[in-house]
């Protein structure tokens, strides 16, 4: 039992280093190993978890209960060879469950938003795994989208629009809408919301595809609306139209999005924007005729 106890906790440290890329080397010492688990998740935010003080510290000094595993091991538990059984009273076995328990079970609960908000395999997940109501928008709190590099949170955001753009509608709900409903840029970084509608219209094989709803070009524009350089946005993503290749499903809607897109402009409130939107409009209108042309 004492052996097992201070290899429960050791055996958790690791795996939780292990969630956070820092794994650890097969020689680090036990309190090491322990102290870097416990900093590594000591911050983590997510649904159910406490930022308060008063709760840190407390965790703290479980922390420093299970530290005292490896002496008590060393004295009483299994791994050395002894001559002799030392004297074990019960409230030696009875701590030892207790330390390990406590700091383990608070380790745990953290290492399962690690997991969740660990940000390759949330967008691996966007690619083809199901969403229910709710998991997306406690993957974003896990994942800790407001402190997330630029670059990742762009990255985020075009795996979210292009899982939306596939009518997954609970993805669409915790990613795309609730982020075109905030006005606020730190809960729903710039780059998260440049990275959504690029995946709104263009997908993971640089094709043009939209929703078969079209709710793609309102969305877009109202979650653009806070953004402080959108005309460059939509520059961009001008650019990118310009040269991509339709999906077969946007050749069946495409009148369906111009109209959708005429709409949307008047949400702008932007005359240069006004004018890169006025040509991608223009552009899907001369592309949309040329396919139908083909078909023809």
């Amino acid at each position: 039992m004492v052996g097992s106890a201070k290899d429960l906790v050791e055996a958790t440290a690791r795996v939780v280093l292990d969630a956070r890329g820092r794994t650890a080397g097969s020689g680090e010492e036990f309190d090491k190993v322990l102290g870097d688990a416990h900093r590594a998740i000591e911050h983590q935010v997510g649904p159910g978890v406490a930022a308060d003080a008063a709760v840190r510290q407390a965790a703290t000094s479980a922390r420093k209960l299970a530290g005292v595993l490896r002496e008590l091991r060393n004295t009483y538990g299994t791994g050395h060879g002894r001559s002799a059984l030392p004297l074990l009273e019960d409230e030696i076995l009875e701590t030892c469950v207790d330390a390990a328990l406590l700091w383990t079970r608070w380790a745990l609960r953290r290492l399962q938003l690690v997991l969740l908000g660990s940000l390759q395999p949330l967008i691996a997940d966007l690619r083809s795994a199901s969403f229910s109501r709710g998991s997306l928008a406690t993957r974003l709190a896990a994942v800790d989208l407001p402190h997330l590099q630029t670059a990742d949170q762009r990255q985020l955001g075009v795996a979210v629009g292009q899982r939306a753009s596939r009518n997954t509608f609970t993805v669409r709900a915790d990613g795309v809408e609730a982020c075109a409903q905030s006005q606020d840029a730190a809960a729903w970084p710039l780059g998260y919301r440049e990275g959504v509608v690029e995946g709104l219209f263009l997908d993971q094989f640089g094709q043009l595809h939209l929703d078969e709803q079209a709710r793609a070009p309102r969305l877009a524009v109202e979650i653009l609306a806070p953004h402080p350089d959108r005309t460059r946005i939509l520059v961009e993503l001008a650019e990118r139209i310009f040269r991509s290749a339709w999906s077969q499903d946007l050749r069946l809607i495409w009148r369906h999005v111009v109209t959708e897109m005429h709409l949307a402009q008047r949400l702008l409130g932007d005359g240069t924007a006004e004018q890169v939107w006025s040509a991608i409009i223009e552009h899907l209108q001369a592309t949309g005729e040329k396919y139908e042309a083909l078909q023809q």
